[in-house]
């Protein structure tokens, strides 16, 4: 397929995304029956094993692998947008705002980039760019869906049903079951029948839309360097405000490597410092409810003894 044929059925296909028939059933998902059915644009993309992106449409593959790079005129969410971002990574309107709604509450005072893109350095040298506020509410969202208990009968339809419940764009909560063409299922009829359903629609999801995030999140990247708002130098770096390009390029010498990897590795370390000491809190906390326990239950025995002889008496 050619770039402007992959381009034109790239569009067409966000644009039926952004169709109520076919795309975001947000209004009302929890409020009236969910009574899901394939149709042959869903097969094509629940059974397309990747090659055709929820949001993205068709991706280019080269070797084996699948290419998520900008081209000219490729349609993507504004990175500053974050109702938008999180559209094309699955969510529907509705939960987009129950989520931005809680995320407003446990963070009241976010500063995040108003550009809604980011520098993220590791210890290891290495810089990328990340989306910060979509990422933490994508978290949040995924954590909201494991927090969910409901039973879920053990169909495929149902699976898919749940996740459209729980907050998925159609599109994307189709990967909660398979289909019977799918090739997984005619490879394997006792995973179609049986063995898909050891986790549920949570579960399924949680590794699945991250990936398709990921998938989003790369041609944005790769959008911010076309337009030069990026550059790379042992990763992605972005162009500050105010800054030329070269102006960026030169400020990112050795030493300017060496100081993040440093604050990197620091913040690794304060990072690990903190998991340890909640886990030390968290034991102790244990400990004493279970010395507490043994304490009252010794406090019982010799109750029940003195009782067990009065009666006797």
């Amino acid at each position: 397929m050619s770039d402007a044929e992959n381009r034109a059925e790239s569009e067409d296909h966000q644009k039926r995304n952004d169709d109520p028939e076919h795309g975001d059933h947000s209004e009302g998902d929890t409020e009236r029956p969910i009574n899901f059915e394939w149709t042959p644009e869903l097969v094509k993309i629940g059974t397309s094993r990747g090659s055709i992106h929820p949001s993205l449409g068709p991706i280019e593959e080269h070797n084996g692998f699948r290419i998520f790079k900008y081209r000219f005129g490729m349609t993507l969410p504004d990175p500053a947008d974050t109702r938008e971002c999180l559209r094309w990574a699955g969510l529907s309107d509705k939960k987009i705002i129950e989520v931005e709604q809680k995320f407003n509450e446990l963070y009241p005072d976010y500063q995040g980039p108003r550009c809604g893109y980011a520098e993220k350095h590791h210890r290891t040298g290495y810089t990328e760019i990340i989306f910060p506020k979509v990422e933490k509410m994508l978290d949040m969202f995924i954590q909201g869906m494991h927090d969910d208990d409901e039973e879920v009968e053990e169909t495929h339809k149902a699976f898919i049903e749940k996740g459209i419940r729980l907050g998925l764009r159609l599109e994307f909560a189709i990967f909660c079951g398979l289909h019977k063409d799918d090739p997984r299922a005619i490879e394997n009829p006792y995973l179609f029948e049986k063995d898909w359903f050891w986790m549920g629609p949570a579960s399924i999801m949680t590794d699945t839309l991250l990936l398709f995030w990921r998938g989003v999140e790369k041609c944005m990247v790769s959008k911010l360097l076309y337009d030069g708002k990026a550059f790379t130098c042992d990763g992605a770096w972005v162009v500050r405000e105010g800054e030329t390009i070269d102006q960026a390029k030169a400020r990112v010498d050795d030493r300017e490597h060496e100081r993040l990897r440093e604050e990197a590795q620091k913040e690794y370390e304060a990072e690990r410092a903190r998991e340890k000491e909640r886990l030390e809190k968290l034991c102790a906390e244990e400990d004493a409810i279970w010395a507490e326990q043994d304490s009252q239950a010794e406090m019982l025995k010799p109750t029940n003894h003195r009782q067990s002889c009065s009666a006797e008496g």
